[in-house]
């Protein structure tokens, strides 16, 4: 997955995340511009547009049910061991792995439901909002093709949070606190 800067101004400062830590940066509004991805894809573009009017988005299908067969979610479970274990080491090293796309899952909605059968839902794994879309985006076909996964920060507190828009829908029906936090960073195929 490729890294696109949408690195923001906010009460006068300029906030990136660097894209070898992983870290939030604050820089002067002034160099701001050095830290901005200058030509983001289309898919990029259309998902910014849900970020800032999500009530235009589709709502995630609470009620859908998957099939999903033992290996899918023996897979999904390598992945998200490995992506937690990589993350202690280095995140430049997590997000390429993760840009090693190994499709399990038609969509990224299908991959959050096994996820969230693994009790790694945003209501049981609230730490672990990063790994999860992590192991979505190097499991889902859909999200290769429409999918754009965002870190976003709530300024000036300096939260962040990750979260998925693929297509006209964020796929994680557990995870509502995304609205809140202003994206940062985009990773896309």
């Amino acid at each position: 997955m490729k890294y696109y800067s949408l690195a923001k101004e906010h009460r006068n400062n300029g906030w990136y995340l660097h894209p070898l830590t992983g870290s939030l940066y604050q820089v002067s509004s002034e160099a701001l511009s050095q830290f901005q991805s200058d030509i983001l894809p289309q898919k990029v573009l259309d998902a910014l547009q849900y970020c800032q009017f999500p009530y235009t988005l589709q709502p995630p299908g609470f009620e859908q049910s998957f099939a999903l067969d033992e290996k899918q979610l023996l897979s999904l479970d390598k992945f998200y061991e490995r992506i937690v274990f990589l993350r202690k080491i280095n995140y430049w090293l997590v997000n390429q792995y993760a840009g090693s796309h190994q499709p399990l899952f038609d969509n990224s909605l299908e991959a959050c439901h096994a996820l969230a059968q693994q009790n790694r839902s945003a209501k049981t794994d609230r730490l672990g909002c990063l790994n999860r879309t992590l192991a979505v985006a190097k499991s889902s076909v859909e999200f290769k093709k429409s999918g754009v996964l965002f870190i976003g920060a709530d300024l000036p507190m300096t939260n962040l949070h990750a979260w998925i828009i693929e297509k006209d829908y964020q796929p994680d029906p557990w995870d509502r606190n995304w609205i809140n936090y202003l994206p940062i960073a985009a990773y896309a195929y």
